[in-house]
């Protein structure tokens, strides 16, 4: 096998970066993601207060898998806008190109939401109750918005990112933070049955992207143009980059219905797929230190020694989000989060501590996967990431169907069996292409010809 070259010592030509400096980057980054999963427990608690909880929680569950299924590809265009973008001019091509995609996006999501196919998903695949469903459309019809504001987000982040003006970021999910937790002190008086989750993250959700375009436009020093002799991407080199990510988001996406489907079909369906939900949506929290670990590598990962500095501090990440959901897990402490905090039903509590025992391995799994898979696609192997993401999904679908069949009282401890056992194989094949992929060794060599890099 081939090894990525290694260094005796840090000498004068190394690119490793002082603590400092990549705090001062990316706990910014790691603060907006947090937040951000903060709302998703906003919700569930938001969802907790409403008529029929239990069910909401359930319809909300499952509307989100199916729809997550199409919004998830804007997180590979986004990454394919900070990898392609060096300036003015080459920001643009991507933009342009992103909403393309977006478009088809929307396109597909409609026709899913406005006709008989939504039963067809929700009842014949995923197999949930004419209660659950009749609650889940309308949940869907709302979410719609999700992949338009995250494109606009995700779009309107790189010049901030490249800026290395990260703080913004995380200004601009506190609003929203603020946006989502008024919504759902009112929205669960004023609307008993209706769609409240889905509504109090599209309220959140625009907000922040709506300022991620000021911020880009406004708040921080415009892109440089670019040299003259610079060669701009055309749509047809980005869609072949970026097309394969989006891909691989997605088929990572779709293992969320599997799971969805799976918890169907278990001894009691609705209590544990609203407890899969309560425990992901917290989970995630801590999970989300890792979201951004693509951002580091791309700004900061040059030689082997940056590469083996920014792995270790991936790492460090996830062993800190795992400590900290298996310290959740402590019964009284549990009790507290959920009961106390969260206030979900009480009969889906135990559930939820099941299921996060399980998935916080997933963090640590996910950092190294995020890790070489930001390393393939900078060297321009994304079909690799695609081929991981796969794997993930395929995994964690067989691993959740085989335990609903053969073990139904586990419950929602099924789907976060499945998360972590995911994440684990695509680190896995990640780590394995990274260390096998002549481009990934040169280009962890300093030898970066030929190959795209943000902006100075």
């Amino acid at each position: 096998m081939h090894h990525l070259p290694e260094t005796s010592s840090v000498d004068a030509s190394s690119q490793r970066q002082p603590l400092a400096t990549l705090l001062r980057f990316y706990l910014p980054l790691a603060a907006a993601s947090m937040l951000m999963m903060v709302t998703h427990s906003v919700v569930s608690g938001a969802i907790a207060r409403t008529l029929y909880p239990t069910v909401a929680l359930a319809a909300y569950s499952a509307s989100y898998s199916v729809v997550a299924v199409l919004e998830s590809p804007v997180y590979g265009i986004g990454r394919m806008c900070l990898t392609f973008t060096q300036g003015r001019e080459s920001f643009r091509k991507t933009v342009q190109v992103s909403f393309m995609v977006l478009g088809v996006l929307v396109l597909a999501l409609s026709v899913i939401c406005w006709t008989p196919l939504s039963r067809n998903i929700l009842v014949g695949m995923l197999g949930v109750s004419e209660e659950v469903y009749g609650m889940a459309v309308p949940s869907m019809r709302v979410l719609m918005l999700w992949p338009i504001w995250s494109s606009v987000r995700s779009v309107f982040q790189v010049p901030i990112v490249i800026k290395r003006r990260t703080v913004w970021l995380t200004i601009n999910m506190v609003v929203r933070v603020i946006v989502m937790f008024i919504a759902a002190a009112i929205l669960p008086g004023m609307w008993l049955a209706g769609p409240v989750g889905a509504s109090i993250l599209m309220l959140g959700l625009g907000a922040e992207a709506i300022l991620a375009f000021f911020v880009s436009l406004k708040m921080i020093e415009p892109l440089q143009q670019e040299a003259p002799d610079t060669v701009l991407p055309n749509p047809a080199v980005l869609l072949r980059f970026g097309l394969p990510l989006a891909i691989a988001s997605s088929v990572q996406a779709l293992g969320r219905p599997v799971i969805t489907a799976a918890l169907s079909k278990t001894a009691n369906p609705e209590v544990a797929l609203a407890g899969y939900q309560v425990a992901t949506s917290y989970a995630f929290i801590f999970a989300s230190l890792t979201y951004n670990i693509y951002q580091l590598v791309v700004i900061y990962v040059k030689d082997p020694d940056s590469y083996r500095q920014i792995r270790s501090f991936s790492v460090a990440l996830g062993t800190i989000a795992l400590v900290c959901l298996w310290i959740s897990c402590v019964p009284r402490i549990g009790n507290w989060i959920f009961g106390s905090i969260i206030k979900v039903p009480q009969q889906v509590i135990p559930e939820a501590l099941k299921a996060v025992g399980f998935v916080a391995l997933m963090p640590l799994l996910a950092s190294l996967a995020e890790f070489y898979g930001a390393i393939l696609m900078l060297g321009r192997e994304a079909v690799w990431v695609t081929v991981a993401k796969s794997g993930n999904m395929i995994v964690s679908s067989l691993i959740v169907v085989i335990l609903a069949k053969f073990c139904p009282v586990m419950g929602a401890a099924i789907g976060a069996i499945g998360l972590a056992a995911g994440s684990g194989i695509e680190a896995l094949m990640c780590g394995r292409m990274v260390r096998r992929l002549p481009a990934c060794r040169l280009l962890l060599m300093g030898n970066r010809e030929g190959l795209p890099g943000p902006a100075k």
